[in-house]
């Protein structure tokens, strides 16, 4: 079920195809009882100066008011509403259950049907709405327990508001972010511009790829956890923004999560078990992320384990089930790690010190062109070290 919608002509005439998130992120029949439970308030709002119509998701059986939980800006999709929570209770309410969530609680918010999310609801967001859950619901109000997300519409609302105040928010997650292959603008009825009647009503500096480009370097120093995801068949070429966006964050050396969907489209059945991965990926973020870090030195029976290992493969023999499953377990990348450093100590290249490498052209004669410059720039360092000049 599709519908198509224009902006009004305020600038924002916009003809956008959409299923609402309300329709289109049903859950499939519980499995047990719904742990969780959708409050309808209104929230008289300074920024806005108005009333905003709120929707609040609070998991069952945990008294709000006596634990501060984690708190979750959830931005609806184009044309919908607050009222999107609602096909979210169930399958949210699943997850609490089986424990990939811990507790938090989820807010939405009902803007003008195709807001962008621009303007002064970006202060909304960012100073009001905060501060307001944590008076009415005893919400966590510090960056370490609030995350921000959101599809389509809401995508792009969560991330440009994640990239422009990455110290105010642990983590963001964006399903199908509407966002353009561009840092500036696109010309009219182009492949990534045939649905909007007017290709320039936004800014360029409202655009998530032109903000993580120019304030790169802070949301990498902010430790921001991104997850980016969308179908690789989006019927709006949706695709091809978020794919350009996780090529600016790699250039830009931003750690972050980046799913392309095969078979996925903007609508479909397969929004739910996506919107779920990105949910479970904001609740590992709000645990604490990583699991299983690197801390060298090795243990005493770790190297006696490695030796073993290392015995019987010079034999020709397999590794022992000892060594398989505790490389597969928590200590197995601290173990990885102390047999290659040694070798990746000896590599003499920048790159090494970038959490992505910086990759070259896809293209031959563009590719030959790029190891040439390279080759050219580690001579003229190595000619300028101590010992090695002329």
């Amino acid at each position: 079920m599709q519908q198509a919608f224009l902006y009004p002509a305020s600038g924002r005439l916009r003809l956008v195809t959409f299923l609402a998130a309300i329709l289109c992120v049903q859950p499939a029949q519980a499995l047990g009882k719904v742990e969780s439970r959708v409050q309808l308030r209104d929230l008289d709002s300074s920024v806005m100066e108005k009333t905003v119509p709120v929707s609040v998701l609070t998991p069952e059986g945990v008294d709000v008011k006596k634990q501060s939980l984690p708190l979750v800006i959830q931005l609806h999709g184009g044309g919908s509403s607050r009222n999107e929570l609602f096909g979210y209770e169930g399958w949210l309410g699943e997850m609490f259950g089986a424990g990939i969530l811990e507790p938090l609680v989820v807010v939405m918010f009902s803007t003008d049907a195709f807001s962008g999310f621009l303007g002064d609801w970006e202060k909304f967001i960012i100073d009001e709405l905060p501060v307001w859950m944590a008076q009415e619901y005893n919400t966590r109000t510090d960056r370490e327990g609030t995350v921000i997300t959101g599809i389509s519409m809401g995508g792009f609302g969560s991330l440009k508001s994640a990239f422009r105040t990455p110290e105010r928010f642990l983590a963001v997650g964006a399903l199908e972010a509407a966002i353009e292959p561009t840092l500036t603008s696109l010309p009219a009825r182009t492949r990534n511009s045939w649905n909007s009647m007017d290709p320039n009503f936004l800014l360029p500096e409202d655009k998530p790829t032109r903000i993580a480009h120019d304030n790169a370097e802070a949301i990498r120093a902010s430790g921001l956890e991104i997850y980016l995801e969308v179908g690789d068949e989006d019927f709006i070429n949706l695709h091809d923004g978020n794919e350009y966006l996780h090529r600016i964050l790699w250039d830009h050396d931003i750690r972050h999560e980046y799913h392309l969907v095969r078979w996925a489209d903007h609508t479909g059945a397969s929004l739910q078990p996506r919107y779920k991965e990105m949910m479970a990926f904001l609740g590992k973020a709000l645990a604490g992320g990583r699991h299983d870090p690197v801390e060298l030195p090795i243990t005493r029976e770790e190297q006696a384990i490695l030796e073993r290992t290392t015995e019987r493969m010079q034999a020709g023999e397999r590794p022992t089930k000892e060594y398989a499953d505790y490389m597969g377990g928590p200590r197995g990348p601290t173990l990885n790690a102390h047999f290659w450093n040694p070798l990746r100590e000896l590599a003499d290249d920048p790159d090494m010190q970038r959490a992505y490498a910086t990759m070259p052209p896809t293209s031959f004669e563009a590719y030959k062109a790029f190891r040439e410059q390279q080759a050219k720039e580690k001579e003229e360092t190595d000619s300028d070290r101590p010992g090695t000049g002329m």
